[in-house]
């Protein structure tokens, strides 16, 4: 019995891709372990934060370009990334 064409092909297709998985399964890389070794000696921190500085600063607040960063929260919703208005 002769099968049809469109069999035939899928399952040519079908014989091929398992072959290329256990391919696939056979040739993974090889592992590497590495161990790692503490330090001999202790290791000390370089300086602890004992107290933090909380106080709002006076006058504007500048961002890292010069930018004032006001204190306010926009009042009008923010759509698809707008501005919205402050004040």
């Amino acid at each position: 019995m002769k099968l049809p064409k469109p069999i035939s092909a899928a399952r040519w297709i079908a014989g091929i891709t398992a072959l290329c998985l256990a391919a696939a399964c056979q040739s993974q890389p090889t592992t590497l372990v590495v161990e790692a070794v503490a330090p001999v000696e202790t290791v000390e921190p370089v300086a602890v934060a004992t107290e933090l500085d909380t106080t709002e600063p006076d006058g504007p607040i500048t961002n890292q370009w010069g930018g004032v960063i006001p204190d306010a929260k926009p009042t009008t919703p923010i759509d698809n990334g707008a501005l919205g208005e402050i004040e």
